[in-house]
């Protein structure tokens, strides 16, 4: 089960419309791929039924934050995605760890942590627990919202009512950035170079995490530039 990001309108994305990175390729060449998700939803069908509930939703999530929740909905808005995979992802947090707590990241001679497993590493769990520079990517937080004002993170329902962390692309933007500056992990590298993919048969976690920060933090700006919700989708 692998990993893609949506940058896009809520609407759109409940609505099923939109094509994964790997979609778009297999519609590309001449093949249908289906996608089979952790959690599939019965979803409605109805553009004008799906954008009335996510403006309800706004409405209801801005009165809880004190704030206004108003980035443009619609149905034929325009979507972005990318797969940075669980490898990418994973591999990002745990360098995002690793900054949090050097004391227990592994030495080289170590058995190097699998970014797949991240939340196993002990880093991770360390400082997860109570994390300072890296708050909504060690957080578990899923859903990076457009917002006015930045909660840190919350616990709230989606428009379909499954409980899920969110916060604010803006902070998680910031603290993508920051891994960059504190790590040099993109430092001499095309960014558009490495969000084609890994071309080594055995990638470090360095390796991982220079791809999976590439393509996280372009969509990341996008999603700011844009003002559109940046999502997980497994």
């Amino acid at each position: 089960m692998g990993l893609d990001l949506y940058v896009g309108p809520l609407t759109r994305y409940h609505l099923s419309d939109w094509l994964t990175i790997t979609q778009q390729i297999g519609a590309q060449d001449g093949f249908a791929v289906r996608v089979i998700r952790a959690q599939e939803e019965d979803h409605e069908t109805d553009p004008e039924v799906v954008q009335h509930a996510v403006r309800e939703w706004q409405q209801w999530l801005g009165e809880a934050l004190g704030g206004p929740v108003d980035w443009p909905e619609g149905a034929t808005q325009p979507y972005w995605t990318d797969k940075p995979d669980w490898d990418g992802f994973g591999a990002v947090l745990l360098l995002a760890a690793y900054d949090e707590r050097p004391d227990l990241q592994p030495s080289p001679w170590e058995k190097p942590d699998s970014p797949r497993e991240f939340a196993d590493a002990p880093a991770y769990q360390a400082a997860s627990a109570q994390p300072e520079r890296y708050i909504t990517l060690l957080s578990g937080v899923e859903w990076w919202l457009p917002l006015g004002t930045d909660p840190i993170v919350i616990e709230a329902s989606r428009p379909t009512g499954q409980p899920t962390r969110m916060g604010s692309v803006d902070r998680l933007a910031a603290e993508l950035c920051l891994l960059a500056e504190r790590t040099g992990l993109l430092a001499g590298y095309d960014p558009a170079e490495l969000r084609r993919g890994l071309f080594t048969e055995d990638p470090t976690v360095e390796d991982l995490a220079r791809f999976g920060l590439a393509v996280m933090l372009d969509l990341a700006e996008t999603a700011i530039e844009h003002r559109q919700p940046l999502l997980l989708d497994y």
